[in-house]
């Protein structure tokens, strides 16, 4: 190993408070460990003993990584460089406090050891990147990956301080930690330099000078263009032009920070690998590489696996399984074999691991398994990955690439394994296009086999484990333990992705669009869905409640005009619209929806909105809408929420203030489940909470419940 630099020795200097234990942090690593067994169950049923879950248990849950099952190409865990320990960050909410804590975790691989905090923080920094040429803030959480030093004593990592994302360094004995930087705009990517000394890293100073332009033109008052979002802010959004991105490098000793040479700024974005013109690409230690491309310029094309070994020339792998949705790919450590993880089976729900030997030609199968595996990295005999299914949120485990099988490393939520999730079955059903999809369906673990449950539909992706849906906005278990049987939807393929005369994803988009295609194809399924899960006897095919955030609100809109089904909806978001669409969101989402093929506002064309628009149909909708919208989208929903009103509609619409497009805030997130369970057990169960802290707004849903006609059904037009 080579010897820690003087330089990051300074590190140990002037260290920083953030260590300190915070009270409604303590539990942030949780006490003790529940033993379970290595493979995760099939998730058919929790099978476990004890007390239901909670709308409090959910938004505790402790996260390492993005919340949602994603094909992200960065990883939040992080290898040492001797293969023994790695590192991530943890987070949890706290809605009390409608705060987060977050800290930075080392933990040995193999051979037990309690995980160690070295590091503290607070919320996870939100993502901020280019949308339509702009430089926007979003509501999602951003990716941390932890990058130990080359002699492994010391870790670095993204950390938002006072509002900025700045880097942090952290010794791994745990014996203190620095911010080094104290830039204007977020730190982005960065790596460490070879000689441990130095970490080279991306941000944009134009961000300032972006700032300072925006606040002069506001004593003027600011142009309406582009560069404003109404649904973000109406202040100007940077126009990433103004952004560029810049190399710098900060110096340990010091620290001092420099401008980084062209030589250091490629460490930061090292080029692909010869011959590897496209995405995944990684080398071997013997300097073969291999990657991904796609098989054709179509834009929802399948990927194929390619390599080329030292002096040979670039081999297609054409077997079975090396094309399809491939996610990442590893050279073992003999250089002569690649391994690959892909999505297989039915509308992709499987996860299948395969190895690669490109000399011989042969394609074997490691694992193939119904569980998520997410933001796997190499670790020599085995991939450390997280894992979930279901009924299990996700843990780090260790997947041998020898036998596929999997061992426990670390289980953040160990206390979930003592709850009662009652039982889960997957249903699988096609849209009317034949398009495969899926329903996982929730009853409460209390049923009792007899009685026909009332049905809530959550959207629209149901892999791992089952939170609240795209979003996380409405809790699956915690409804089911208060009397709601619940499916889990996950879509099926959009329209467009399945037309072959598609060239860009515009044209895509388009189709989807043409004659609202995708809608339809989305809402069969639902139906079929609904279908499969009143035919195992347990659903009351008359007592069905839908929810949903962006697409899934979409979905809402189209199944109230279109379907008699629905006899209580809560959304998220609101609304497509004619004014929503073209105008509200101001004029570069304006001017994208008017590619797809929708007539602008100034036609006031109401028949090809029919269809979708809530406040076309007004009149004829009585299923009664609870939405839950942030402030910045909340303008969006204003055509939709005003009809519905002055129609005297039962209505009912809460605003949450600095909410984005998915909800950050913990005690929103809380108040967000709580409603929503109280919304559907009023109007499919005629059960309300006796809590008085409630009264009022019981008070206000029987005066809604006076306004709509007996059983709150959705009329077609």
């Amino acid at each position: 190993m080579v010897k820690f630099s003087s330089s990051l020795l300074a590190l140990v200097g002037a260290l920083c408070g953030a260590g300190q234990a915070h009270a409604a942090c303590d539990d942030l690593l949780p006490s003790a460990q529940t033993v379970r067994s290595p493979e995760l169950s099939s998730a058919a049923s929790s099978g476990a003993p004890g007390r239901a879950m909670t709308t409090m248990d959910l938004a505790r849950i402790r996260d390492i990584g993005d919340t949602e099952v994603i094909s992200n190409p960065q990883s939040p865990y992080a290898l040492s460089p001797d293969g023994r320990s790695i590192a991530f960050v943890i987070a949890r909410g706290d809605p009390t406090t409608n705060s987060y804590c977050s800290a930075l975790v080392v933990m040995a691989r193999k051979g037990g050891g309690a995980p160690r905090i070295i590091d503290r923080g607070g919320a996870i920094p939100r993502l901020a990147a280019v949308f339509r040429d702009l430089y926007i803030v979003t509501g999602f959480p951003d990716t941390i990956v932890p990058a130990w030093s080359p002699d492994g004593t010391a870790i670095a990592y993204r950390k938002e301080v006072g509002g900025i994302v700045q880097l942090v360094a952290a010794k791994t004995d745990g014996s203190g930690s620095r911010v080094l930087t104290q830039e204007g705009s977020n730190v982005e990517n960065f790596t460490w330099l070879p000689d441990s000394g130095a970490l080279a890293y991306f941000t944009r100073p134009g961000r300032d000078a972006a700032r300072q332009r925006i606040a002069r033109e506001a004593r003027t008052g600011w142009l309406y263009d582009k560069s404003i979002l109404p649904m973000q802010s109406w202040e100007p959004q940077p126009w990433a032009k103004d952004l560029a991105r810049t190399a710098f490098v900060v110096e340990l000793a010091g620290p001092r920070v420099r401008l980084a040479t062209p030589q250091e700024e490629r460490f930061i974005n090292p080029p692909p690998a010869a011959g590897a013109p496209y995405e995944l690409a990684v080398r071997a230690p013997n300097g073969a590489s291999a990657w991904t491309a796609p098989v054709s310029d179509l834009p929802y094309a399948k990927r194929r696996v390619w390599a080329r070994v030292p002096g040979g020339k670039d081999i297609a792998c054409k077997l079975d399984g090396c094309t399809g949705k491939i996610g990442r790919l590893f050279w073992q450590q003999d250089g002569k074999s690649v391994v690959f993880l892909a999505r297989e089976g039915w509308n992709s729900e499987d996860f299948v691991l395969y190895r690669w030997v490109p000399s011989s030609n042969r394609l074997t199968t490691i694992l193939r398994t119904s569980d998520a595996l997410t933001g796997c990295i190499f670790a020599g005999d085995e991939l450390v990955c997280g894992r979930e299914n279901a009924a299990t949120p996700r843990r780090i485990m260790g997947v041998d690439l020898a036998s596929g099988r999997s061992r426990l490393i670390f289980d953040p939520n160990p206390e979930f394994a003592k709850l009662n999730l009652g039982k889960v079955t997957r249903l699988k059903v096609r849209s009317d296009r034949g398009y495969p999809a899926w329903a996982d369906l929730v009853l409460p673990p209390d049923y009792d086999g007899r009685s026909k449950l009332p049905l809530v539909v959550v959207q629209y992706r149901s892999t791992g484990f089952l939170r609240g849906g795209i979003g996380d906005d409405y809790p699956i278990y915690p409804m089911a333990a208060k009397g709601l049987a619940v499916l889990s939807f996950d879509r099926p393929p959009s329209v467009g992705s399945q037309d072959p005369s598609v060239k860009t994803f515009e044209q895509g988009r388009a189709v989807d669009w043409n004659d609202w295609a995708d809608r339809k194809n989305t809402l069969s399924a639902i139906e079929a869905g609904i279908d499969a899960a009143v035919a195992t006897g347990t659903i009351d095919p008359e007592r069905i409640g839908i929810s949903g955030l962006s697409d899934g609100a979409s979905t809402i809109e189209f199944a109230l005009i279109n379907s008699r089904r629905f006899k209580a909806a809560a959304m998220s978001t609101c609304c497509d619209d004619l004014l929503t669409q073209t105008v509200l969101g101001g004029f570069a989402w304006g001017e994208e929806i008017l590619r797809r093929g929708v007539p602008p506002s100034v036609d006031n064309d109401r028949e090809y909105w029919k269809p979708i628009s809530l406040s076309v149909n007004a009149r004829k909708i009585d299923t009664p809408i609870l939405m839950q919208v942030a402030d910045r989208e909340a303008s969006l929903g204003l055509p939709a929420i005003g009809a519905l009103n002055e129609a005297g509609k039962p209505l009912e619409v809460y605003v949450f203030p600095d909410e984005y497009h998915n909800k950050w805030q913990p005690a929103h997130r809380l108040a967000v489940y709580d409603r929503a369970i109280d919304w559907f057990n009023f109007w499919l169960r005629d059960h309300e909470d006796p809590a008085p802290g409630k009264r009022e707004q019981y008070a206000r849903w029987q005066e809604l419940a006076r306004r709509a006609p007996k059983g709150g059904t959705s009329m077609s037009p």
